[in-house]
């Protein structure tokens, strides 16, 4: 049942009314719109942005405030922006064709990962461990383990599209980066 104050002016309400209308207050202002149930689509397609967001979420969440990387994605970041929508948005753009998400890009960038020569990969998986990154995998959609390896990789690869230091190793796609410069971008995000 709405809540209602003055109720032939309309002054205020809230509350749903017989699962057709809801009031709400939103910016200072008293709004309506139609009641919607709110569903939660589990198709593939969004399953694969899901895997991506989560990867490349769970990568930012490791940055240390005023550590390399953020000051070097800080000083890039465009008006009007946050540095890590915008650092985001560079490993999501991997991910995209012409403005539309491909989902085969996700396993080409997980299959690039998995071909990395086997002393690069382990340096990705300690530095990750290190970071207290942590493997997951989502029940639909993308179900393949995302290991926390791989989140620094999405993370190096955002790094390097994004061109956040004229400086190697981000000039360089992390598919050839040395063990040094893995242990370093490790050590970029604390320092």
């Amino acid at each position: 049942m709405a809540k209602v104050d003055g109720p032939l002016f309309s002054l205020g309400a809230r509350g749903k009314i017989a699962d057709a209308m809801v009031f709400f207050p939103w910016k200072g202002r008293h709004v309506v719109r139609q009641w919607i149930i709110p569903t939660n689509k589990q198709s593939t397609l969004q399953g694969y942005i899901r895997a991506a967001l989560k990867a490349i979420g769970k990568w930012i969440g490791v940055i240390v405030d005023e550590s390399v990387v953020m000051a070097g994605a800080t000083d890039n970041v465009p008006a009007g922006l946050n540095w890590n929508a915008w650092l985001g948005g560079g490993f999501l753009g991997l991910l995209q064709s012409g403005g539309t998400l491909v989902t085969s890009s996700l396993q080409n960038l997980v299959d690039e990962y998995s071909s990395l020569a086997e002393t690069l990969l382990t340096a990705f998986k300690t530095n990750a461990t290190a970071l207290a990154l942590v493997d997951f995998a989502l029940g639909y959609g993308y179900t393949d383990n995302i290991e926390a390896g791989l989140q620094l990789y999405f993370g190096a690869k955002a790094c390097y599209e994004r061109e956040i230091y004229t400086t190697a190793p981000y000039t360089i796609d992390p598919a050839s980066w040395a063990v040094s410069d893995v242990d370093n971008f490790k050590t970029d995000h604390v320092a």
